[in-house]
């Protein structure tokens, strides 16, 4: 049995998924590309916060609304690095605020 190297294929294809959902949605990159700081800001100017934890060899982000008493998160998916993760973590919590406006939108027209 070999062991597949952490990332392997279908996690850069992953990862180039949710840069394109973070690109389409207005998060541009840095020159050096998707970095923590670009991240960061792009999570904060939405009135988001983020936590990033460590734990088994990869990381762990967590996108949730700043206000307080808000307990479900809108996004979370582990990374090998901590910026991938809150690139994976920003990635779905865009996707999700894209489909909750669309299905209010359906409800107010339909």
């Amino acid at each position: 049995m070999t062991l597949e190297h952490y990332p392997n294929d279908d996690d850069q294809s992953a990862l180039l998924e949710a840069q394109q959902v973070l690109a389409a949605s207005g998060v541009a990159p840095a020159p050096s590309g998707y970095d923590l700081t670009t991240l960061a800001a792009a999570v904060y100017a939405r009135g988001w916060a983020y936590r990033i934890d460590r734990s088994a060899g990869s990381f762990q982000a967590e996108i949730r609304p700043q206000r307080d008493g808000a307990n479900q998160p809108l996004g979370s998916k582990s990374g090998w690095t901590a910026d991938v993760a809150l690139a994976f973590a920003l990635a779905h919590a865009l996707l999700r605020q894209t489909e909750r406006s669309g299905q209010s939108m359906t409800r107010v027209t339909g």
